[in-house]
């Protein structure tokens, strides 16, 4: 069902072990480094959790369904860096984070 919903690209259990990712330490500590609701809409992302992105890179569009006159905004990253979340296809407010992009931490 996750599959067919397109929650997921493939078996979320099986009998293969799962290949692990190499752990990456992040930072988040900028408020520029999220991006925030304006007012009241549906926030629709264009990329996942995980996606390393650029400044100016289109990060998904909000749609004002109290306007339905007006075309959907455009909304585009700040900064630099890799997605840490994202809100989901959903209802927001002004205020809401609808997604974080953090800065790798080289040691």
């Amino acid at each position: 069902l996750l599959i067919a919903l397109g929650l997921v690209d493939g078996p979320v259990v099986g009998a293969e072990p799962m290949h692990s990712m190499p752990t990456r330490l992040l930072s988040l500590s900028r408020h520029s480094q999220g991006l925030y609701a304006t007012r009241r809409g549906w926030f629709e992302p264009a990329v996942r959790v995980g996606d390393s992105v650029n400044a100016g890179q289109l990060a998904g569009w909000y749609h004002d369904l109290e306007r339905l006159d007006l075309a959907e905004e455009a909304l585009h990253f700040v900064e630099n860096g890799i997605v840490l979340s994202r809100r989901l296809h959903t209802m927001c407010e002004a205020g809401d984070c609808l997604m974080q992009v953090a800065e790798p931490v080289e040691a």
